[in-house]
């Protein structure tokens, strides 16, 4: 891959009721997933209008990546519909990920069972592990 430039992945994860080291443990895994990719970022809490946000997260980052990862951990409306445009509008691989011990809807296990380009993958640890999962199941896209 060194003479092509990086595939675009969006992670995306429930900001809004999240706690701070959850936030921080997210951040790091962007880090490391940008050895192998050029990751997206969004708009967050803080920066932009809500409109900035939709248009950053729904239209730029979602509508212009080449693989998304949904860290579902976290309850969060956004996330599932970010997941859902993702999957559902454009076709983009999706890998959808919670800690072992997280409560994740049956709504998002059954789109994993019934879409194609969708998979449902537990973590231990978000650092640690994800990354070599991304790496599996979207090697396709790293090699395309």
């Amino acid at each position: 891959m060194a003479n092509q430039a990086k595939k675009n992945l969006y992670v995306g994860c429930g900001l809004t009721l999240a706690p701070q080291e959850f936030k921080d443990r997210v951040e790091e895994l962007k880090t490391a997933l940008g050895q192998d990719w050029h990751v997206m970022e969004f708009l967050g809490l803080v920066d932009g209008t809500s409109a900035d946000v939709y248009q950053r997260d729904i239209v730029d980052n979602v509508g212009g990546c080449d693989a998304f990862v949904a860290i579902a951990d976290e309850p969060s409306i956004g996330l599932g519909y970010e997941l859902a445009v993702a999957a559902e509008v454009h076709g983009i691989p999706v890998l959808a990920t919670a800690h072992v011990d997280s409560k994740v809807t049956r709504l998002l296990l059954g789109a994993a069972e019934v879409l194609p380009n969708v998979t449902f993958t537990p973590y231990q640890d978000m650092v640690h592990d994800v990354p070599g999962i991304v790496r599996a199941q979207f090697a396709s896209v790293l090699e395309a």
